[in-house]
């Protein structure tokens, strides 16, 4: 599925809002009530008294929803909600039948509207277990609109997910292996052949062969283990380390429960690159770059730290540093909602922290999925002259 198309489907079918429901299913059951008994009561009568039935039943039925709302933003089980809504029903229509019973013969005595027939003996939750079926099919029906609602959210959120991973995956090529990136990577390549270093020129056309085979070809994936979206990075610094040699330093600190965080794809490559451009390419002493990530309760928390004038320089500028955080940004909107989120901040020295905070969930590794470690640093070449 192209971006294209995923954007073009229709994603879901728009719900009235909860109040014109509300409204129109407690008039629908007044006007019910109201002619139910026509012909035993006068109409006159049952309009108001089935009325304020109505009127206290939409009031009261509103505390249900505090009741449910809450449980089903925390992910209740729908057996759970359903043994609530039980609970609730009954208590809610013990409240509805004893203020209806304790108003109506007032309320219908003071209009003039109550017929010459005895009142009886007062028995206020007389009708409380029929009025309890009434709440509960308020109550089914709620959870299920709201549980329809969250499902269709969840749709309309993989696709554009979906749309934004093609998105990225274009995008890698965009502002990572930009023609800039290819014009140093292959004149370093042809730096190392003019000096014989063939054995080290063919490692570097491997690594560089590599990485764009894994923008290009690799299966769109929204999400992807940690370990896998870190040897990415490993593999794009690697390449940048040939241009830059010990001018560009690298530190990788993870916790060692974060190795299978699953974290979208591609989600550190515009921060990195960002890095190299703003705090080590644009300085001739270079720059360093680390790499965290930690669990911290149900969130990961991934940062990208320079110590250079770092990424506020591209968040401020129009150019591709500030696209490349916006469409991070975006990403993670449309996989988490208001769960996921972008901060720059203060680094190290002068230089500039970008952190990422999202859900923590485990994602093993696929192994099916062919996703090369970098070389060690060992191996790769010492710098060669290239054009910054």
């Amino acid at each position: 599925m192209t971006p294209q198309s995923a954007s073009a489907r229709p994603l879901s079918h728009t719900l009235p809002s909860f109040w014109t429901l509300h409204v129109a299913g407690w008039l629908a059951y007044g006007v019910a009530m109201s002619v139910s008994r026509i012909g035993m009561f006068p109409l006159r009568y049952m309009v108001v008294s089935k009325g304020l039935l109505m009127v206290l039943g939409f009031v009261i039925s509103l505390g249900l929803r505090y009741v449910y709302s809450p449980l089903i933003r925390r992910g209740t089980s729908l057996v759970t909600l359903l043994v609530v809504s039980v609970i609730a029903s009954y208590v809610a229509s013990v409240v509805w039948t004893a203020a209806d019973n304790f108003l109506d013969y007032g309320v219908t005595s003071a209009l003039g509207v109550r017929g010459d027939w005895p009142r009886g003996s007062f028995r206020p939750f007389n009708g409380a277990v029929y009025n309890a079926f009434t709440m509960l099919a308020w109550s089914v029906l709620y959870i299920g609109i709201r549980y329809y609602a969250a499902l269709q959210a969840e749709q309309e959120r993989s696709l554009r997910a979906e749309a934004a991973a093609h998105r990225a995956q274009l995008e890698a090529l965009r502002y990572q292996i930009n023609p800039h990136f290819l014009f140093n990577s292959l004149n370093a390549v042809s730096t190392l052949v003019t000096e014989r270093r063939n054995d080290e020129a063919a490692r570097m056309l491997s690594r560089v062969s590599d990485f764009l085979r894994l923008t290009l070809t690799a299966p769109v994936r929204d999400e992807v283990p940690l370990a896998d979206e870190i040897d990415y990075v490993r593999q794009y610094l690697d390449i940048e380390r040939v241009r830059f040699g010990d001018r560009l330093r690298v530190e990788v600190d993870v916790a060692a429960d974060a190795w299978e965080a699953s974290v979208p794809a591609f989600v550190l490559q515009p921060l990195i690159e960002n890095a190299v451009r703003y705090a080590v390419a644009a300085r001739e002493s270079g720059g360093s770059i680390v790499i965290e990530a930690e669990c911290s309760g149900d969130l990961l928390r991934l940062s990208v730290i320079d110590d250079g004038p770092g990424m506020r320089d591209a968040a401020a500028g129009n150019g591709a540093g500030k696209i490349g955080l916006a469409n991070t940004r975006d990403r993670l909107r449309q996989l988490y909602g208001d769960r996921g989120r972008l901060d720059l901040g203060p680094g190290a020295a002068d230089g500039t922290r970008a952190t990422i905070e999202i859900p923590f969930r485990r994602m093993r590794r696929d192994p099916s999925v062919e996703t090369p470690l970098a070389a060690d640093a060992a191996e790769t070449p010492e710098a060669v002259p290239a054009t910054r």
